[in-house]
């Protein structure tokens, strides 16, 4: 009964948070699905366009990287001022509020399966096919979500009292994503350095994605699984890491 209590405010948070998300915009959820696209045409114009980076399929390469690399910077930072956020509710009622976190995460998925549709627009309006391997793709995505909420986890946690946390973690985003192969390959890294570039979960989401969607690669088991270690071994200790910080929330806010 608790569970399905839980459930229940996770569910109504989430739809709350994407409802506000764009209460006061003129164009509303519209939002949602011009921000990667106008992202997608900047970036095409100077690296494709101008800069020549050959790279087969270079509109899809480029915007299943911005969708997923979107997810993680809006997901972390609006789940980073979650807490602050409901700080009056955390105060006065007694609940789990790892609930708060999970649905700020949850809100930002919303977007990311919408942004999806675009990308699978794309596929059909550039002539990429889609092979029986692409339906492995939502375990790729649940490896994302649970990814982006274990670093949510830790964010909000250590923002309640370290509140310059936001401009910190806005550098880092900032560093994230030219370091991130979304807007080239990680074949341009050089081989010496490929094993501990490759470290970052992220890299190798993106890659396993564009893999399966756009290239029809399948992959290799052991990549799979040292991507999952890694996004679970992340979740894990964020959520360690918040259930230990949590009583402290109340007189932290």
């Amino acid at each position: 009964m608790q569970l399905k209590n839980h459930i229940s405010l996770i569910k109504e948070f989430t739809l709350n948070n994407f409802k506000l998300k764009y209460k006061n915009s003129s164009v509303g959820y519209l939002w949602s699905v011009l921000t990667p696209l106008l992202m997608l045409a900047t970036l095409y114009i100077v690296f494709s366009v101008i800069m020549k980076l050959d790279v087969p399929h270079y509109q899809l390469f480029l915007l299943i990287g911005i969708i997923f690399w979107n997810f993680l910077s809006e997901a972390t930072t609006t789940s980073m001022n979650s807490l602050l956020g409901h700080g009056n509710i955390i105060k006065k009622m007694n609940f789990p509020n790892y609930v708060v976190v999970i649905s700020s995460c949850l809100s930002s998925f919303i977007t990311l399966l919408l942004n999806l549709i675009i990308f699978f627009l794309f596929t059909l309006i550039f002539k990429v096919r889609l092979t029986a391997i692409a339906i492995i793709l939502p375990f790729y995505l649940i490896e994302l979500f649970i990814l982006v909420l274990g670093i949510s986890f830790f964010l909000s946690a250590f923002y309640p009292k370290f509140r310059d946390l936001s401009h910190i973690w806005s550098f880092l985003l900032l560093i994230g994503f030219w370091v991130t192969p979304i807007i080239y390959s990680e074949r341009m890294i050089p081989e010496k350095y490929l094993k501990y570039y490759m470290l970052n979960p992220m890299a190798r989401l993106i890659n396993e994605a564009r893999d399966i969607l756009i290239y029809h690669f399948t992959p290799m088991l052991k990549q799979v699984l040292i991507t999952l270690i890694i996004c679970v071994l992340i979740f894990v200790l964020g959520f360690l890491f918040f259930r230990k910080k949590s009583p402290y929330f109340a007189e932290e806010l």
